[in-house]
C-alpha cells in the first residue's frame, strides 16, 4: 500500500468512526436503542412481508413473482405484469439501497403505464428475493443484470426497451447505458452520479488545486492561490460532505453493519421518513425480503439472509466492492452482441468517444432537495457524455424536480412526473411535447440540459 493510499484509508476510517458515533447518538436520542419493538409493529411487519414476498399470491394486482438464473447459478427475483404480450414495449425497473422491487409500486400500478407496456421490476443481487454474489464486483453485478435484460428482450417482437433506475440501480444504469446502451431505447436514471463523470470532476479539481498549491509554495505571499485552490476543491469537498454516511459502510464489517441494524433498524426507519413512504413497516418489509415463512420457493441462500448480519453485508457490499468504477469483464456472448450492434449501427471505432459516454438517449433526474448529491460536482461536464440526438427525437436531458428529495418516484408530485417521463417514451413523444406532459403535473420541473 502506497503512502497516498494509506493516508486515504486512515482519513476514511476516522471520518467513518466519527460518522458512526454521530448516528449512534441520533439513534440514542430517539430512544431507538432502548425502546423494545412493540408486538403490533412486529405483526404488521410480518404481515407486510407475507403480502409482498409470498410466492403463492400476487405481490400487486396483476403481477406475479418470477426468477431468472444468471451467471454462476445466481437467481434473480423479479415481479412482472402489465401487457406481457410479445409485441408490447418493455420497461425494466432497478431499485437502489436499501430497497427492493417494491419501491416502484406506484409506477407499476399506474394504469396508463400498465396498459402500454410489459413491466418488470428486478431485485438487485443480494437484495429482496435475489441471490447474492460472494462479492458485488462490476463483472458479477453488471453481467447478471445485462444477461437478465437480454433474456427478457429475446422474448419480445417489440424492440423498445426502457430502463428506469434509482440510487445504486442508477449507478448500474449509468454503466449499462455507457457500455451496452444498444439494449435500450432510453434510460431514465434517478438520483445518482455517473461514475466516469464524477471521477473526471474529482481528478480535475484535485489536479487544479495541486498545481495552485505548488505555485503557492514558490510564492508564499500570494494568498489568492490558496483561495483559488479552495474554490477548485469546493464542489468535491461539498460532495464528500453530502456522502459522509458512505464512510461508515467502508469501515471493517463488524462496525459497518451497525448503521444498518442498530436500534431495530433505526437507519432504515429514518430513510422511510425521508422517502415519504406511507407505511414504515411496509417499507421495512420491502427492504428485508422474504422471512422464513415465505422462503419456500426462493433460492436457498435467502434463508441465510434471515440473519441480520448477512442481510447487512449483502446490501453494503455495493459500497465496498468497487461496483461503480471496477472494470467489467464482459462474457463472450455480451461482447459478440456488442460487436454486432456496433456493426449494424455503422460505428467503425474511428471516432474517439470519452470513456463513459452514453450509447443511448438518457433522461437523468435529480431532486433539488436530495441532500446526498451536489449538483455542480455530479453534473458539470455532463453534455460531453450525452449521445447527440437525431432531429426532434432521441434527445437526452438533465431534469431537476424542485420539490423532490432522494426518492422522487415515491411522493407527489415527483412520482407523477416520473410517470409522465415513462409514458412519453412509450408514446414516442419527445422535446417540447414531452415537457408539456411533465409540466402538466409539475410546472416547476426544470429541464436544465437538453442535447
Amino acid at each position: 500500500m502506497g503512502l497516498a493510499s494509506f493516508a486515504r484509508t486512515v482519513v476514511t476510517t476516522v471520518i467513518g468512526i466519527v460518522s458512526l458515533n454521530l448516528f449512534v447518538l441520533g439513534a440514542a436520542s430517539s430512544g431507538a436503542l432502548v425502546l423494545p419493538v412493540g408486538k403490533k409493529k412486529k405483526q404488521a411487519r410480518l404481515q407486510a412481508q407475507s403480502e409482498l414476498w409470498d410466492l403463492s399470491t400476487q405481490p400487486l394486482p396483476g403481477f406475479h413473482h418470477k426468477f431468472f438464473e444468471a451467471a454462476d447459478g445466481v437467481n434473480l427475483h423479479y415481479v412482472e405484469g402489465g401487457d406481457t404480450s410479445p409485441s408490447a414495449p418493455l420497461v425494466i425497473f432497478i431499485h437502489g439501497f436499501p430497497d427492493s422491487w417494491f419501491v416502484w409500486h406506484h409506477q407499476l400500478s399506474a394504469p396508463a403505464i400498465q396498459q402500454k407496456a410489459h413491466l418488470i421490476a428486478v431485485d438487485l443481487p443480494g437484495y429482496g428475493g435475489s441471490d447474492a454474489f460472494p462479492r458485488a464486483t462490476a463483472t458479477a453485478i453488471l453481467t447478471s443484470l445485462a444477461s437478465f435484460i437480454i433474456s427478457q428482450k429475446e422474448k419480445k417482437t417489440c424492440e423498445s426497451c426502457i430502463l428506469v433506475t434509482h440510487d445504486w440501480g442508477s449507478i448500474v444504469g449509468f454503466r449499462l447505458a455507457s457500455e451496452v446502451g444498444f439494449l435500450f431505447t432510453r434510460c431514465i436514471i434517478l438520483n445518482a452520479l455517473h461514475p466516469s463523470l464524477a471521477l473526471e470532476n474529482m481528478t480535475r479539481a484535485t489536479s487544479s488545486a495541486s498545481r495552485m498549491l505548488q505555485t503557492y509554495v514558490r510564492n508564499p505571499t500570494n494568498f489568492a492561490l490558496i483561495r483559488s485552490a479552495f474554490r477548485s476543491m469546493k464542489p468535491l469537498l461539498t460532495q464528500l460532505k453530502c456522502s459522509y454516511y458512505v464512510s461508515v459502510f467502508l469501515l471493517p464489517l463488524p462496525l459497518a453493519r451497525q448503521l444498518y441494524k442498530m436500534g431495530d433498524f433505526w437507519f432504515l426507519r429514518v430513510l422511510s421518513k425521508i422517502s415519504k413512504f406511507s407505511n414504515e413497516e411496509v417499507y421495512l418489509a420491502s427492504s428485508f425480503g422474504p422471512s422464513k415463512s415465505e422462503a419456500d420457493g426462493y433460492p436457498a441462500s435467502i434463508l441465510a439472509r434471515d440473519n441480520v448480519n448477512k442481510r447487512a453485508d449483502d446490501k453494503i457490499a455495493y459500497y465496498r466492492d468497487n461496483l461503480a468504477l471496477g472494470k467489467w469483464k464482459k462474457p463472450e456472448n455480451i461482447q459478440l452482441i456488442a460487436a454486432a450492434s456496433d456493426t449494424n449501427s455503422g460505428f467503425t471505432g474511428l471516432l474517439e468517444q470519452k470513456e463513459g459516454s452514453f450509447k443511448c438517449p438518457v433522461t437523468i433526474v435529480y431532486g433539488a432537495r436530495d441532500t446526498a448529491f451536489h449538483r455542480r460536482f455530479c453534473f458539470e461536464g455532463l453534455e460531453e457524455y450525452l449521445l447527440p440526438s437525431k432531429g426532434k427525437i432521441g434527445k437526452s436531458y438533465l431534469v431537476c424536480f424542485p420539490r423532490s428529495g432522494h426518492w422522487p418516484m415515491v411522493p407527489s408530485p415527483g412520482r407523477e412526473s416520473v410517470d409522465m417521463l415513462i409514458e412519453s417514451e412509450l408514446e414516442g413523444i419527445d422535446g417540447e411535447d414531452m415537457k408539456e406532459k411533465v409540466w402538466a403535473v409539475d410546472k416547476d420541473v426544470k429541464f436544465e440540459i437538453e442535447k
